[in-house]
């Protein structure tokens, strides 16, 4: 197995203020401050990017003496591929920037994608290095329920995309074509909930590898996050810029230990969409679905799972 001497890591953002772009500068930071003995390569691929953002992020790559790259053009998805890829009820197009990686960022034999809230705890050498077993992608398991969508959409694994290795030389962009996007929406699209992530396990369902679970460890809540300790990568599904949010003490004063390090003027912290008897009502609810994950067997929570994501989602489309 071959290793690389340099790690290119992919960021995709649009943004028109400092809003966005103060997470992906939190990620970044983490990123190089635990990886000084790795050489880095930023790529961040974006529509629409103010050039004091531009300059920020350069501002902190540079302190690192790494490297990074910003490509920064409006035809990142073909334009006859927008009408089938974007349904009209998403919100965002930039998450999709990444699937069309090789037509844009070449000489590039891997490519590790992270969305830009995200935190890297430890050296990631490791991850950009793994045996992907000649498969396109590596990820990992989407969070209970949404694991289940591998039955639903006849797939091996469901992963999340919030953390991908792509292998240049296997992967074929030319799956994301016309004539494919219009039979999955056409297929599938009752069962839409994570929009690109979804698209994104159906395209490439023959060519995914599974990786270790402390590679990109998802937090859910205070609850049963043994595994903080050991993963190298972790994404907060709750956010711990949010007022009553549900993350655990020790990553909530790491992303404002990495965001006091950005010279950027901060906005207002967001306030969560929930009062504080939501939140207790999210934490109970938490707690007691991963009591239930480590209590039954996976394919016991398929089989009760799916039926009634199933059936949940064709009444909501209706």
């Amino acid at each position: 197995m071959a290793i690389w001497n340099k790690i290119n890591v992919l960021f995709c953002l649009d943004d028109v203020n400092w809003d966005y772009t103060r997470h992906c500068a939190v990620t970044i930071l983490s990123l190089l401050e635990t990886n000084k003995n790795n050489k880095i390569k930023i790529w961040i691929l974006s529509s629409i990017l103010p050039q004091e953002n531009i300059d920020e992020l350069k501002r902190i790559v540079n302190l690192y003496n790494q490297e990074i790259e910003f490509i920064i053009r409006d035809d990142i998805i073909p334009e006859e591929l927008k009408k089938v890829i974007i349904n009209r009820r998403e919100s965002l197009r930039w998450p999709r920037y990444r699937w069309f990686f090789p037509n844009i960022i070449k000489n590039v034999d891997r490519l590790l994608y992270m969305d830009c809230d995200v935190l890297v705890m430890k050296d990631i050498s490791e991850i950009y290095n793994m045996d992907m077993h000649w498969n396109a992608i590596a990820g990992y398991y989407d969070v209970w329920p949404f694991r289940c969508k591998n039955k639903l959409f006849h797939t091996k694994y469901y992963i999340n995309s919030w953390v991908l290795l792509f292998d240049a030389s296997k992967y074929d962009v030319h799956k994301i074509n016309i004539s494919k996007m219009q039979e999955i929406n056409e297929k599938y699209s009752c069962y839409f909930h994570w929009w690109d992530q979804d698209k994104c396990n159906i395209i490439f369902k023959d060519d995914i590898y599974l990786y270790k679970r402390w590679m990109n460890y998802q937090v859910t809540g205070n609850y049963f996050n043994a595994w903080i300790d050991d993963a190298e990568i972790i994404h907060c599904l709750d956010k711990p810029y949010k007022q009553y949010n549900n993350v655990p003490k020790k990553l909530v004063n790491l992303y404002y230990h990495y965001l006091s390090k950005t010279k950027r003027e901060g906005y207002p912290e967001k306030k969560a969409d929930y009062g504080y008897f939501k939140h207790l009502y999210f934490s109970i609810r938490n707690f007691c679905s991963n009591l239930l994950i480590r209590l039954l067997w996976d394919d016991i929570i398929e089989k009760l799972v799916s039926p009634i994501y199933k059936f949940w989602w064709n009444v909501k489309i209706k």
